[in-house]
């Protein structure tokens, strides 16, 4: 979709203007986030940058040695014997309102595991995360891109399925080839490193008011949405490829999402660009590129 209101680009972050939908979407629904792409193409940048634009008690973890006690702090009895707290430091999860698991795909499946229930639950050793609103994840790619057999990453292995279903939207980001000259001139841009965003209140009020109106809509959904979901899911059955129920309901979420922000943000309502907007929120709905290939366009 040509139209774009180019919020990211405002914050510094650029090559992602086809995107920009679809990131404003999860951040509307506050669902689970996965971002896969190759080394430096600024996966970490995107969603750290969107932190401190939305002025976020954030935390960024590295999956690839993360201990567990990097997440909780450090347990102690109370006085009395009978229950463990945890010592809280500034790295420890709790008072989180956004984290990445950044290098997701560089621990094993019964590692990745491990992050199940902060993923799906904002819940750690079945307590709830009060104030966790965002839950975001990076990862290199585990299969070769656009058929380059160089294109490959030592020590990343597949989601697990299960895990893979958890995340709403799964979106690849694009490499330099994938980018304008005058992106790949404004990303070269050498102050652009370690940039820190400033405070974003066009960012910030369009949540807003985009959320509201999407706890309303999933409540009342639309007919047409959950029809598309429901067809749509069949087919890609029929055709060897397994959408869960719960991918059905995240596709649904996504597709709400997408539309009120795109009515926020004035997009064309004409049938085209309806159309482009079912393929959008389905392109970037599909799990599986996290655990095999990806499903082709025509299929």
């Amino acid at each position: 979709m040509k139209n774009s209101n180019q919020i990211l680009r405002k914050l510094g972050v650029y090559g992602f203007d086809h995107l920009e939908l679809v990131i404003i979407a999860s951040l509307v629904s506050e669902d689970p986030l996965l971002l896969i792409g190759k080394a430096g193409t600024g996966k970490t940048f995107l969603l750290n940058i969107i932190s401190e634009a939305l002025n976020l008690e954030h935390r960024h973890y590295n999956a690839s040695f993360l201990s567990f006690d990097d997440l909780v702090g450090f347990p102690y009895p109370d006085s009395d014997g009978k229950q463990i707290t945890f010592l809280k430091t500034p790295a420890t999860i709790w008072d989180a309102e956004s984290v990445l698991i950044d290098e997701l795909s560089r621990c094993k499946p019964e590692v990745q595991n491990k992050f199940f229930s902060i993923i799906q639950e904002k819940k750690i050793q079945g307590i709830t995360l009060e104030n966790l609103r965002y839950r975001w994840a990076a990862m290199n790619p585990v299969h070769p891109m656009n058929g380059n057999s160089d294109d490959s990453y030592e020590g990343c292995f597949p989601l697990d399925q299960a895990l893979a279903d958890r995340f709403a939207f799964i979106i690849e980001v694009p490499d330099w080839s994938d980018l304008t000259k005058e992106e790949q001139e404004l990303v070269i841009y050498p102050a652009g490193e370690g940039a820190i965003s400033a405070s974003s209140i066009e960012l910030s009020q369009l949540i807003s008011t985009a959320k509201s109106k999407f706890q309303q809509h999933i409540l009342k959904p639309s007919k047409e949405i959950v029809t598309y979901c429901r067809i749509i899911t069949s087919l890609l059955g029929e055709g060897g490829f397994r959408i869960s129920p719960r991918r059905a309901r995240l596709l649904a979420r996504n597709l709400t999402a997408l539309f009120i922000v795109a009515d926020e943000l004035d997009y064309p309502h004409d049938q085209i660009n309806r159309n482009h907007l079912y393929k959008l929120g389905l392109r970037w709905s599909l799990p599986h590129r996290a655990w095999k290939e990806n499903i082709a366009d025509h299929i």
